[in-house]
């Protein structure tokens, strides 16, 4: 009798131990600004969330995420991405640029995710092109986490005691968005401010100060293309590429750029830019989040903000020409060699809800991914920029679209620090460009 009590102990308690068995998820994810802490715990707070529904449905499981949230550098960080997956040792979710989606696909990285999407309701709040960016050879390879814009920003203040007035500043993105304002403009109104003593020399206009997305931007602003749909090749435009590059010079020849601007120092960036020292700044949506949580708190936070920076989207190089910025979504991307597809695709249609979506976006300065989010929201910086995405532009989805970057960058880099002129650039870059990519890009 006693042993039958016993045995019937310990089934009950083996059912216990299996009904409480648990898959734990690994989530690798990055910033790198500390406000995007959200993307990963979004997700521990979306598993909170499906274990509720998962002890409803009597599931005999339940669901842990563990990793990490970077916030060191996008370098390290997707070295390390790499050798995981190169050495089948990647995490179940990789959050990463949705344009890497295509690099990652093509090396069988990661999961098509078509056979699960439809499976939850979630997926379709999602805005409809941001299913684009993570869309390769006519499958879905990511879920959406954020998206964002990249504007023009100007120091209100400085252009006040340049002698602009109220009225003037405030219809500056009106102006650029009709094609009134260009970058020849830019350059017009800097060189002003530094023949006026209203900025010191370098500080008419900062870019970021080391490689990035958005050097594609700014080339299609001056006319370039980057990708031919037709033949899904990438493209080099020499002329657009050249009208960019001798920008570019004039800029530093005339003092307001620094020669030195792609120092890869953030610190420096930010400090400028909150000290009220620079004119006009090229920047993210995310930024604003950074300066008001992290270099602004003090000053008043967005409040300080609003009164002394605008925004814009990036204007065109020609009269009448339309605007840009771009979106770099952010995505979740399964590991192919995870064992949990199916359940770490529904731990992800939790993690995309408007609550979710809402608090990231906020939290952070990114942009919502879910149509209806926005209605969920109080707050002015993500209204009032919003309308930006009228005029954004994504990567190109191709598997080789670094070495166009890189290449691209070398460019850049060659012409601001002087080591070759505008036109040697081209040629440069051209050459570099046919070499590496062959006949993956077409050169016009």
């Amino acid at each position: 009798m006693r042993v039958k009590w016993l045995l019937g102990i310990l089934a009950v308690l083996l059912g216990l131990a299996y009904a409480q068995r648990t898959i734990t998820i690994q989530a690798w994810t990055i910033g790198p600004d500390d406000p995007s802490i959200t993307r990963f715990t979004n997700l521990q707070e979306a598993a909170e969330r499906l274990n509720a529904d998962l002890a409803k449905e009597g599931a005999d499981f339940r669901v842990k995420v563990e990793g990490f949230f970077d916030t060191t550098d996008w370098d390290p960080y997707l070295r390390r991405v790499l050798l995981a997956f190169q050495s089948n040792q990647a995490p179940d979710i990789v959050q990463a640029s949705a344009a890497l989606s295509a690099t990652w696909a093509a090396a069988g990285f990661i999961a098509p995710l078509d056979e699960y999407i439809p499976k939850y309701a979630q997926f379709e709040d999602v805005i409809p092109t941001l299913w684009d960016s993570v869309r390769f050879q006519g499958q879905i390879w990511g879920i959406p986490q954020d998206t964002e814009a990249r504007p023009l920003y100007f120091n209100k203040t400085l252009l006040k005691q340049l002698g602009w007035s109220d009225a003037e500043i405030a219809s500056l993105p009106e102006r650029i968005t009709n094609g009134e304002f260009t970058w020849d403009d830019v350059l017009k109104t800097a060189q002003e401010a530094l023949e006026k003593g209203v900025i010191e020399p370098g500080k008419g206009y900062y870019h970021r100060p080391k490689n990035g997305p958005d050097f594609i931007q700014w080339y299609r602003s001056f006319g370039g293309r980057a990708f031919d749909p037709e033949t899904g090749k990438l493209v080099f435009t020499k002329e657009a590429a050249l009208r960019y590059f001798r920008w570019l010079k004039e800029a530093v020849d005339s003092g307001v750029l620094e020669r030195d601007r792609l120092d890869g120092n953030w610190d420096r960036f930010h400090q400028n830019i909150t000290d009220g020292k620079v004119l006009f700044f090229s920047g993210g949506t995310w930024n604003w989040a950074e300066w008001d949580q992290q270099w602004v708190a003090d000053k008043g936070g967005q409040e300080w903000l609003f009164e002394n920076f605008g925004f814009a989207p990036h204007p065109s190089y020609k009269k009448g020409g339309k605007p840009i910025t771009l979106s770099n979504p952010q995505a979740y991307m399964v590991s192919a060699n995870s064992p949990n597809k199916e359940i770490v695709v529904r731990l992800l249609a939790y993690t995309t809800v408007p609550e979710l979506d809402g608090k990231h976006a906020v939290g952070s300065g990114h942009l919502p991914i879910l149509k209806t989010t926005p209605e969920t929201l109080d707050d002015r910086f993500t209204r009032e920029v919003s309308y930006l995405l009228n005029f954004t532009t994504f990567q190109p989805a191709h598997a080789d679209l670094s070495k166009w970057q890189d290449s691209f960058f070398r460019g850049v880099s060659a012409v601001e620090s002087g080591d070759l002129s505008p036109e040697e650039a081209v040629e440069v870059v051209a050459a570099e460009m046919q070499r590496l990519l062959r006949d993956q890009v077409i050169i016009e």
